[in-house]
């Protein structure tokens, strides 16, 4: 307890020692001048299921979330979300929904505070954060988030760098559940209420980033993370832009882990992408093999429903199933922007070699932002076809979004 009460203090003090600087007029105006947003949302869920003992499910929830952010004064900023969600109606009798959108309530999901000197930015507290190893989701009514603390820099030209230290992960409800995160103190008593913030392990995660770009044709990201006496992992992908008269690319990533425990297996994902874009089309083709043999553990994808960076992934799987071990996956796919609608077509394969595990996963995206005096009005509908080799699992699946930001 003295060690956290001495860190209060340290940053107490920091902030007085800035706000001397000017009278009680700026500190107002640090608050006063700061800005409020935020979105209104309503989503509809819908999963239909061709076994016969499966329940079809249906949802629709209405809510979104209001944000604050100060100004910036001598280099420090606040910021804070509240997220809120209520059910309006639900058909779910086999609880398919539990974990992800079903919920009720509300969450603080940002409290932080924020200090930039030069190129250097220090960021605490809970916030939102998106990376290759960590990161949140943002595909249902509420959107995770972190309890962490982060250094950046971009000191160095076309070079940004980061370390961090995270504590706590909001899931989407407090009956969420991921057997691929298993080490977070998830709550298994939830009353379907969003989700709080729960422990990682039992001393967090450690990360270390570096992105780079050089001469504006190569992009390298990497990331490590460590869950403390639970695994480690490495990330890293490269993207060359090719030299033709149309925009055209080349990519390849690599996944790393090592588990803490002996009895697990290490293992590795390796993948490789395509795509160029002609006449307002985008097409795209994405593989990845997982390492190791059938039956073996996964490759760790990371932590948050948003860590999922290969080039394989779905929209409603998330392309889970690639980071099994053996796995072989393929992606084909197109997309095009025709005025204010931008549309997506993918088909995607995923080659388990335990047998009965393969699935075929069909994917279409439609995205609409409207203008004029309803500007701020968007959207989308999202529909799957998933085809298993084992039949019985076969599913279809509709997503559709309203959101209004303000």
């Amino acid at each position: 307890m003295f060690k956290y009460n001495k860190y209060f203090l340290v940053l107490l003090a920091m902030s007085n020692n800035a706000f001397s600087n000017g009278d009680i007029e700026n500190f107002s105006e640090w608050i006063h001048n700061g800005n409020v947003g935020g979105t209104a949302k309503s989503y509809y869920f819908e999963q239909d299921f061709d076994d016969s003992n499966a329940e079809n499910s249906s949802i629709w929830v209405n809510g979104g979330n209001v944000t604050f952010n100060t100004s910036e004064f001598n280099g420090f900023k606040l910021g804070g979300e509240v997220q809120g969600s209520y059910v309006s109606n639900i058909n779910d009798d086999d609880d398919r929904t539990a974990g992800s959108i079903n919920a009720q309530g509300l969450v603080l999901s940002e409290a932080f505070l924020r200090y930039q000197f030069g190129g250097t930015v220090f960021s605490g507290g809970r916030q939102h954060f998106s990376s290759p190893l960590i990161a949140n989701s943002g595909s249902r009514l509420i959107k995770e988030s972190f309890e962490m603390y982060q250094v950046s820099s971009s000191h160095f030209e076309d070079t940004d760098i980061s370390i961090g230290y995270v504590t706590k992960y909001q899931t989407r409800t407090d009956k969420s559940f991921y057997v691929d995160n298993e080490f977070v103190d998830f709550d298994y008593n939830g009353s379907g209420s969003p989700g709080d913030f729960y422990k990682i392990g039992n001393d967090g995660v450690f990360f270390a980033q570096v992105n780079k770009r050089i001469a504006k044709k190569v992009k390298i990201n990497s990331q490590y993370a460590n869950v403390i006496n639970e695994v480690q992992a490495l990330y890293a992908d490269v993207e060359y832009t090719l030299p033709t008269n149309f925009n055209s690319y080349i990519a390849v990533q690599y996944y790393k882990t090592k588990w803490d425990k002996n009895e697990l297996v290490d293992n590795d994902l390796l993948g490789f992408k395509v795509g160029f874009s002609q006449e307002g089309v985008d097409f795209f083709a994405g593989y990845t093999l997982a390492g190791g043999n059938e039956g073996e553990n996964r490759v760790f994808r990371g932590i948050g429903q948003g860590a999922y960076y290969q080039f394989t992934a779905t929209t409603k799987t998330a392309g889970v199933a690639a980071f099994e071990a053996g796995t072989n996956s393929y992606q084909l796919g197109l997309g095009s922007t025709i005025s204010n609608i931008k549309g997506k077509l993918f088909y995607t394969s995923f080659d388990n070699p335990i047998v009965g595990k393969d699935l075929n996963e069909w994917t279409v995206n439609l995205a609409y932002q409207f203008d004029g005096k309803l500007a701020n009005c968007g959207i989308s509908v999202d529909f799957s076809i998933l085809d298993y080799e084992n039949n019985q699992k076969d599913a279809t699946d509709l997503r559709t979004k309203f959101s209004y930001s303000f």
